[in-house]
C-alpha cells in the first residue's frame, strides 16, 4: 500500500496560472514558489476553469476582515526546499476569514496496477496565499481558458483552426459555421 506524502508550501512568494502550447494542444498548470520550495500542478482546462471560478466566488463573497490576524501555515515545515511536480486529481480551495488567506490543496490521482495495488507514493500539496493573489489567478486562469478554440454556435465543440465537422450540419460541412 502506497504511503501519502503531504507537502504544504506555507504562505507562497509567487503564484500563477500558466498554460503551455497551441490552441486545441495546450497543456494548463498551476505554479506556486515559497520559501519552503516550489510545486508545480498540471490539470485540465475545466479544472483551472473551476479553480478559478472557485478563488473568484471566494473573494467576492468574502468580506476582507478589519485587522487580519497572521498566517500560520498548518504543517510544520522540515528540512530543505521541496520540489513536486505532479497532474491533479483531487483539487480543494479553502478561505481563512481570520487572516484573509486562500488555500489550494491538490493530490494527484490513485495510480494502481494491474493486482489492484497501489503503485506509488500519493503526493498531496497545499499552497496558500492572500486576496490580491487569488483575483490574479482567478483573472489569469479564466484569461487563459477563453484564449482556446472558438466554440461551434451549433454543436458547441471547439473549432480547429483547419475547420471543423459539425454534426448538427450532419457532418456535410467543413465551413460556413459563422465564428462569433
Amino acid at each position: 500500500m502506497a504511503e501519502e506524502q503531504l507537502v504544504d508550501l506555507g504562505l507562497v512568494d509567487s503564484i500563477r496560472a500558466v498554460t503551455i502550447g497551441e490552441p486545441g494542444q495546450r497543456t494548463f498548470n498551476i505554479s506556486a514558489r515559497s520559501s519552503r520550495g516550489q510545486a508545480v500542478i498540471w490539470m485540465e482546462k475545466d479544472q483551472l476553469l473551476q479553480l478559478s471560478f472557485a478563488l473568484q466566488q471566494l473573494s467576492e463573497k468574502q468580506e476582507r476582515p478589519d485587522s487580519p490576524s497572521a498566517f500560520a501555515p498548518e504543517y510544520a515545515h522540515t528540512g530543505g526546499p521541496v520540489s513536486v511536480e505532479f497532474k491533479a486529481g483531487d483539487m480543494r480551495v479553502r478561505y481563512d476569514g481570520e487572516s484573509d488567506v486562500f488555500t489550494v490543496e491538490a493530490t494527484d490521482p490513485d495510480r494502481r496496477d494491474e493486482e489492484g495495488d497501489a503503485e506509488e507514493e500519493r503526493v498531496a500539496v497545499q499552497f496558500s496565499f492572500g486576496r490580491a493573489a487569488a483575483v490574479g489567478v482567478a483573472e489569469e486562469g479564466q484569461k487563459i481558458v477563453a484564449a482556446g478554440r472558438p466554440y461551434c454556435p451549433y454543436c458547441h465543440s471547439p473549432i480547429d483552426p483547419d475547420g471543423h465537422v459539425c454534426p448538427r450540419s450532419n457532418g456535410h460541412s467543413k465551413s460556413g459555421i459563422p465564428v462569433e
